[in-house]
């Protein structure tokens, strides 16, 4: 993945001598790959996904039990834009009971032709969806209006250097059915201890913020949410040192305009425009959101006494 080197996306990131990635051989039909490696896609880290992976990225691998391949592009964009709303927005970690109160796994089966029968993929097969229903859930997180449509992703596949062993070890496994644990929710006597953060949230989202700001500023400052950084988002400001700064960011330039709105419409469903990308966040959430340059925290909740113990 050439291209992704040229992007900032890949690079090398430790000392050692192993390539970080190894594009497969054309007899590789299907994965097989080397020891120490694991199959990742071009589309992933398009989205957000980086090397080495987030404590939060691999918090997930963890909990619904999958490897890598086994995410969606659309999962890959929520997991993104969660960790960048609780680093940029609330000034923590990505908060790990915010996340199973408002998401669950499902499962993608494949059509096969015949009606009701499908079958398991072994790339794509997990799902991270909003609940939805008669809850409040849906208007307590702000709006994340997917794209449908990833043709051919699955097709940009390479191996991945998996440093330290941090991703589970690629089998190729097929996942037939949904396990339990996919489910939403924390336990009920944990559940009030969220309103503060609820609160916050609804506010961002009467604000106007929607996923299409959020990743259109991650993309305008080349920031990977699912990596391993020696900053939270909330941390980049001016006055952070170059040192902590180099590694968090993928290029030392902001991209243009018409690319960062690109990939937003890349992930996202709706028409978002290049217009939309400079002080996009400034403008909109200009009452409590800050932009990346200015440390991009919600000032009134930069120490939240109520913040437990996040996930990364």
């Amino acid at each position: 993945m050439l291209e992704l080197e040229r992007e900032g996306l890949l690079r090398h990131r430790t000392s050692l001598s192993s390539l970080e990635w190894i594009a497969p051989p054309a007899d590789h039909r299907e994965p097989k790959p080397p020891k120490g490696y694991v199959v990742s896609f071009a589309k992933f880290h398009r989205h957000g996904l980086g090397a080495p992976p987030s404590r939060f990225m691999r918090a997930l691998c963890h909990h619904y039990g999958v490897e890598l391949q086994h995410f969606s592009p659309n999962a890959i964009t929520v997991a993104v834009v969660f960790a960048a709303v609780c680093e940029g927005y609330l000034g923590m970690m990505p908060h790990w009971e915010l996340w199973l109160h408002l998401y669950r796994g499902e499962l993608f089966n494949a059509p096969t032709g015949t009606t009701g029968v499908r079958k398991p993929v072994r790339a794509g097969c997990l799902n991270l969806t909003l609940k939805t229903g008669k809850t409040e859930r849906p208007r307590e997180y702000i709006p994340v209006g997917l794209l449908t449509n990833h043709a051919g992703w699955d097709s940009q596949w390479f191996y991945l250097r998996n440093d330290d062993d941090l991703l589970p070890t690629y089998t190729g496994h097929l996942i037939t059915e949904r396990p339990e644990n996919w489910t939403y929710g924390v336990i009920q006597v944990h559940q009030s201890r969220l309103d503060p953060l609820l609160d916050v949230m609804k506010k961002l989202r009467s604000e106007g913020l929607t996923a299409a700001l959020v990743l259109s500023a991650v993309h305008h400052r080349r920031v990977l949410p699912l990596m391993s950084r020696p900053l939270r988002m909330d941390k980049m400001a001016p006055g952070a040192s170059s040192r902590d700064l180099e590694p968090c960011r993928m290029s030392s330039e902001a991209p243009a305009t018409d690319e960062v709105a690109a990939q937003v419409r890349a992930a996202i469903a709706g028409g978002f425009k290049p217009e939309h990308v400079n002080g996009s966040i400034d403008q909109v959430c200009s009452l409590i959101v800050y932009s990346f340059d200015s440390g991009f925290l919600s000032t009134p909740f930069s120490k939240p006494a109520f913040v437990m113990a996040g996930a990364d």
